[in-house]
């Protein structure tokens, strides 16, 4: 490379629609700043200086970390977010191209332009435009920047360089406004959204609404009560926050005056202080939004920082404040675990604002933790078509979501990884990667996650699930067990964390700990998760006719509380655990899903399944690598073809110990080829991680039955290595656990006369 690289002279490159300044490291369009990392920023120097010419990886990786050893897979993460950045799209590489096993090129001209006048537009929510002009060629320098920013009467206020008042590992308490306007449409909501508006700063961190829950019941508050000025300094005081912000909105005529203090938890110092009039009603948001961006810069957050990251707050959210009134009781329904009841205050929220992005998404939020997974994919992919309408902090919520609902884990995984760069202070994105790195089957990963994101934030529930999925599939389970009797003491938890609580009671076959979680389910809307885990418990130990029972129960219940698709997933469940106990007659007539019916011989419908499953998910990593090879290798195994089976099942390995029936039905080939050891070996693997197939990435479960009916394969594969005695423990084994099995299935009378052969 050129020795001129690091060079500190001043140039001016423009390509496209985009202008880049080497001293200053922005990168601009159309005089609008596009936030990038200094590395990616140095990267796309080093392109741009290069035009069109090839710059291979390890070029660019000298050149970018000259003192350092990166992994290359810093360098495709940086190339990820630069084409980010530049708005490529997946599929469309406009301006970066990959030369494949080589490097990177760019492929517009670039044109070199004279030192010239440089306008920085900030694109503060208010859409001011702050100038900065440069004087002399040698002394370019930040003079300062002053907004104007007329709302109604108008206020004005300055954003400038400062000390900072707060620091990066400062939390700050949010208090509910005092409004005293007598219109209630101000209660709760103000504060929701100056949420909003600070959470898209990297540098301030607003203490989680899960967290504040949980500061309420310590101090024997209830729940979703108003946060007084009072509580939110003793919330501040007792977790170790920094300050608290407290708000007001009062009516002076037809205007509204907001008002907000920051103020240390400790001392009571005021930090900053903000008064703004909005004209009417319907531009109170704006003037929120101009307030907390005022806060913001104030509170020591930098003027570029607060340039690059600052989407007005009505376009944000919702201009509707009666839309974000509802989404507000929505979230706090969210924040206390009852995903239920927070389904129709979101809905509401989107029938008053059809294009409230963030409504539909955590509408999918809601409905995947209610387990209807059809339509949480359904609104996820709603607000990812509105992702253009929301803040740089939300798009970073979304958009990794949408890529894993769209079954593309490659792509999910990158943009979890970039929002955890753009704010490394938010618990969120380490919990989502966890949960994306326990479906491909990296337990190990999936923990780290998960503990990183408890590391950020103590408080919020959803981590505490990610290590106990992990815990279990890794068959750690006194850690499993040590963790959850932590979390009981703190009283954390709602439906989902205690369906973790239910899974290691049956995984240690406690039935005191069971009925204890059973009893914690009862009469409550999410009761149909217990009858699930019940039903599959009944799966495992061979009482098909109870849990059929208990499985209609459970798809009754969801249906009570408007789970349609849910409702469907127990029925295709209990049709699933027919066919794997060998009994076909429930399948064929329900019709789904697609690998109960190719195990159970039925390969047109099969297909025709799979077949449309595949248009929806052309992409999908999983999809593609594991799920489609299993329905066609349980239709080979049908057709007497078991080497095929085995052959398509090669995909599924690295993924395999998320998804026992992959493993499972390798088995089953490996019998049918008369390889008994290999058999052996395959079913030994699930017999070994009997924790797998409880924790493992399911909605509603049936893979317990994995587990049992393992021990039989590993009885037939040791009789055809010609081990008697290993198949004869493992049969009575088998036969012990199903000791109370229903007499009449079609797979234990065959264990049973096998049994009475061997002997």
């Amino acid at each position: 490379m050129p020795a001129n690289e690091n060079q500190q002279l001043r140039e001016l490159y423009e390509f496209g629609p985009f202008r880049v300044d080497s001293e200053k490291e922005i990168l601009l369009r159309a005089g609008e700043p596009i936030p990038l990392q200094p590395k990616t920023f140095q990267i796309l120097l080093v392109l741009v200086r290069h035009n069109r010419e090839l710059v291979t990886k390890d070029d660019l990786m000298k050149t970018v970390w000259p003192d350092t050893f990166v992994e290359e897979t810093n360098l495709s993460r940086n190339i990820f977010m630069l084409r980010k950045a530049l708005g490529e799209s997946p599929q469309d590489h406009q301006y970066i191209l990959t030369v494949p096993g080589r490097g990177y090129r760019l492929a517009e001209n670039v044109r070199l332009v004279p030192e010239q006048e440089l306008s920085i537009v900030a694109a503060t929510h208010s859409k001011v435009r702050v100038e900065i002009t440069e004087a002399k060629p040698w002394g370019w320098f930040l003079l300062g920047a002053i907004a104007v920013l007329a709302v109604g009467a108008g206020t004005i206020w300055f954003l400038h360089r400062r000390n900072p008042v707060l620091t990066e590992k400062d939390t700050i308490v949010l208090a509910d406004f005092i409004n005293t306007t007598g219109d209630a449409v101000f209660d709760g909501t103000l504060r929701q959204g100056l949420a909003i508006q600070l959470e898209q700063s990297p540098f301030l961190k607003i203490m989680d609404e899960e967290q504040v829950q949980r500061g309420l019941r310590l101090m024997s508050i209830a729940p979703a009560s108003h946060i007084t000025n009072q509580i939110a300094h003793d919330i501040c005081i007792r977790d170790g926050a920094a300050a608290t912000i407290a708000g007001s909105i009062e009516s002076l005529g037809k205007n509204y005056v907001i008002t907000l203090q920051a103020t240390t938890c400790r001392g009571g110092v005021t930090l900053a202080r903000e008064q703004i009039q909005a004209g009417d009603k319907e531009h109170v948001l704006t003037a929120l939004g101009t307030a907390g961006t005022a806060m913001r810069a104030k509170l020591g957050e930098s003027l570029s920082s607060i340039q690059k990251l600052n989407r007005p707050l009505e376009q944000a959210t919702t201009p509707s404040l009666e839309a974000l009134q509802n989404y507000t009781v929505g979230f706090s329904e969210m924040g206390q675990g009852q995903f239920l009841a927070a389904i129709p205050m979101f809905e509401r929220s989107i029938e008053l604002d059809p294009n409230f992005a963030m409504a539909y998404f955590m509408l999918g939020v809601a409905f995947e933790n209610a387990g209807d997974v059809e339509r949480s994919r359904e609104y996820t992919q709603k607000a990812f078509g509105l992702v253009d309408r929301v803040s740089e902090f939300e798009r970073d919520l979304i958009t990794p979501i949408y890529y894993s609902y769209d079954g593309q884990s490659d792509k999910a995984i990158d943009a979890y990884r970039l929002g955890i760069q753009s704010y490394p202070r938010f618990w969120g994105f380490h919990n989502d990667l966890s949960t994306e790195d326990m479906d491909l089957g990296q337990f190990e990963e999936g923990l780290k996650e998960g503990q990183e994101a408890t590391g950020l934030e103590a408080s919020v529930e959803p981590p505490y699930r990610r290590q106990l999925d992990a815990y279990m599939c890794l068959n750690r389970l006194a850690e499993a067990k040590q963790l959850a009797e932590k979390l009981r003491a703190q009283g954390l938890g709602g439906a989902r964390i205690h369906q973790r609580f239910l899974e290691i009671a049956y995984v240690e076959g406690d039935g005191a700990a069971a009925a204890r979680e059973i009893q914690w389910f009862a009469g409550k809307p999410a009761e149909y998760l217990s009858f699930g885990l019940q039903a599959a418990n009944r799966n495992a130990l061979g009482q098909r006719r109870e849990s059929s029972k208990l499985y209609r129960r459970a798809a009754e219940t969801a249906l009570r509380q408007g789970l349609r698709n849910a409702a469907a997933e127990f029925e295709e469940a209990d049709a699933r655990a027919d066919a794997l106990s060998g009994n076909c007659e429930t399948i064929r007539r329900l019709g789904r899903p697609a690998l109960a019916l190719a195990m159970c011989g039925d390969a047109a419908q099969a297909e025709k399944l799979a077949g449309e499953n595949s248009k929806l998910f052309p992409n999908g990593t999983l999809w593609n690598a594991v799920e489609l090879p299993a329905i066609r290798a349980a239709i080979a195994l049908k057709r007497d073809q078991p080497g095929q089976a085995v052959e398509l099942l090669a995909s599924a390995s690295p993924y395999e110990r998320a998804y026992p029936a992959v493993v499972y039905l390798r088995g089953l080939a490996y019998l049918d080829l008369n390889e008994g050891a290999k058999a052996a070996a395959e079913f030994e693997k699930i017999l070994d991680h009997k924790g797998a197939n409880w924790g493992s990435t399911w909605q509603h479960p049936y893979w317990g039955q994995f587990y049992s009916l393992s021990y039989l394969g590993l009885a037939r594969g040791s009789a055809l290595a010609g081990d008697p005695v290993k198949a004869g423990k493992a049969y009575r084994d088998f036969l012990t656990l199903w000791k109370d099995a229903d007499p009449d299935i079609p797979i234990l009378k065959q264990a049973q006369a096998e049994y009475a052969k061997l002997q």
